[in-house]
C-alpha cells in the first residue's frame, strides 16, 4: 500500500537519493537502511519505501510513522484491493479488463487501485457466481459406446467356442490401428462386456 500524498522509492530511488551506485548501496549502506526503514506493506517486487521515512534516514532523523488511519486514494496492490473487496487478486486484475473495476494505474512497474474503487467493486455482486448450490449435474459425463468392444467379445466368444481364431493383442492392434497396451484394454473390456 502507498499512503495517500506519500511518494514510494525503490531501491534504485533510495541509492540515487543518497548519491550513491545501487552497488555501492547494497554493499554499504543496506543493512543500515533495512534495519531502520521497513518496506511498505504489500509491496513486493519491487520493495517500495516510504519517500519521507527515507529522508528521515539519510538525514539522520528519526524515521517517521506512516499514516495508520486508511484513506480513499491509498493506492493498493491487486491482492490488498481483492482482500478490501473479498475478492482474489485475479478477479480483480480479471475485472479490470472487463470494467467491473476502474483500470489502476501504472506504477513502478505494477498496477495499483485505490482503496475507494476496491470499497465500490465490494458493494457490487460478482459476475460469475460458481456452481449454484445444491446443483445435481455432479456425475460423471456419459461417453460414447466404443463400437469395438463388442466385436472384440464376440471374437472372444468365437475363440473360446473353436469357431474362430485366437484373439491376440497384436492382432487386434493390427486390426484396428492402435497401441498393443489400447489392444489390451480393448480385451479387458470385452471381457467385462460379456460378463
Amino acid at each position: 500500500m502507498i499512503p495517500y500524498g506519500r511518494l514510494a522509492f525503490t531501491l534504485d530511488d533510495v541509492a540515487a537519493r543518497a548519491g550513491v551506485s545501487l552497488s555501492t548501496w547494497r554493499r554499504q549502506h543496506h543493512a543500515a537502511f533495512t534495519a531502520a526503514v521497513k518496506p511498505l506493506p504489500g509491496s513486493t517486487r519491487p520493495l517500495l519505501y516510504d519517500a519521507a521515512q527515507v529522508d528521515a534516514h539519510l538525514n539522520g532523523q528519526p524515521v517517521p510513522a506512516l499514516p495508520e488511519e486508511p484513506h480513499g486514494q491509498d493506492l493498493l496492490t491487486d491482492a490488498e484491493t481483492g482482500a478490501v473487496a473479498g475478492l482474489s487478486a485475479s478477479t480483480i486484475r480479471a475485472d479490470a479488463t472487463t470494467g467491473l473495476i476502474d483500470p489502476g494505474t501504472e506504477l513502478h512497474g505494477r498496477r495499483w487501485w485505490t482503496r475507494a474503487a476496491a470499497e465500490a467493486r465490494a458493494g457490487r455482486p460478482a459476475q460469475y457466481k460458481g456452481r449454484t448450490p445444491g446443483a445435481k449435474d455432479r456425475a460423471p459425463r456419459r461417453t460414447a459406446p466404443d463400437a469395438r468392444v463388442p466385436e472384440v467379445a464376440a471374437a472372444l466368444a468365437a475363440a473360446e467356442n473353436g469357431t474362430g481364431p485366437a484373439v491376440t493383442a497384436a492382432a487386434l492392434a493390427a486390426r484396428y490401428g492402435v497401441s498393443t497396451r489400447t489392444a489390451e484394454r480393448l480385451v479387458a473390456r470385452a471381457r467385462t462386456h460379456t460378463a
